[in-house]
């Protein structure tokens, strides 16, 4: 059972005990999820969207497909609505795990033998959003609870966020590369971060993400306010 040392609490919940669907519910429920997150700046269509996920994730068979549109629209809440972000960002990694789990037998394994570090060289393509959106998550979990916290995931954090670059750093307009840009901005040089590691990460994301808002956004809450750079702060 993985510690998730790599998301900061324990397995999920059990879910409410729900009548199993058919095939065709199971499909008819995927796609009312993905019309409603279509319309995910509504925060109502955006609950729809993953009660609808969370549903079919509820039930075998596991579909990792679909715990990965529940990973991401978990994500996007905790983004779009600080007050639910720590109980967000927990839901986006027990399905980002789920979907990585099945996805990568190799690195479930590594992990519950307890090499957190390890396990993501054990990722393919196949599993690289999984692991994005795994170590996202867990990154950010740690982020509500404090530096402490951020200090105990951040080998196996960055180790899984290093991976993800590597296999797809198109992911989420390239979010594997804004995350390490992000995050090298509130780490010292000695240990992964740093001004110019932070830059390399920022430029690549604006190079393979052109247009995509969250690049500026996070460095200008993460570099800029290191830099105390105001003028590029406020462009």
């Amino acid at each position: 059972m993985l510690l998730l040392a790599l998301a900061l609490l324990g397995a999920a919940a059990a879910p409410e005990a729900r009548q199993p669907p058919g095939a065709s519910g199971r499909a008819a429920r995927i796609a009312r999820g993905d019309q409603a997150f279509a319309a995910r700046g509504d925060p109502a269509r955006l609950a729809e969207a993953i009660e609808a996920w969370t549903a079919v994730a509820a039930h075998p068979p596991e579909d990792p497909a679909v715990d990965l549109r529940l990973a991401r629209a978990e994500a996007f809440r905790a983004l779009a609505d600080p007050a639910s972000a720590r109980s967000a960002w927990l839901a986006s990694s027990r399905a980002a795990e789920r979907a990585l789990r099945s996805l990568s037998p190799a690195w479930a394994a590594a992990v519950d033998a307890g090499d957190l570090v390890g396990a993501p060289s054990r990722v393919g393509p196949e599993g690289a959003e999984a692991l994005y959106w795994l170590a996202l998550a867990t990154w950010s979990s740690a982020r509500e609870k404090g530096l402490a916290a951020v200090l105990a995931v951040k080998d196996p954090a960055l180790s899984a966020m290093e991976r993800a670059v590597s296999l797809d750093g198109t992911v989420d307009c390239a979010g594997p590369h804004r995350a390490l840009g992000a995050w090298a901005a509130a780490l010292p040089a000695a240990v992964g971060g740093g001004v110019a590691r932070s830059r390399r990460h920022f430029e690549r994301a604006r190079a393979l993400g052109p247009g995509c808002l969250l690049t500026p956004v996070a460095e200008a809450g993460s570099l800029l306010v290191l830099l105390q750079d105001r003028a590029a702060f406020e462009r």
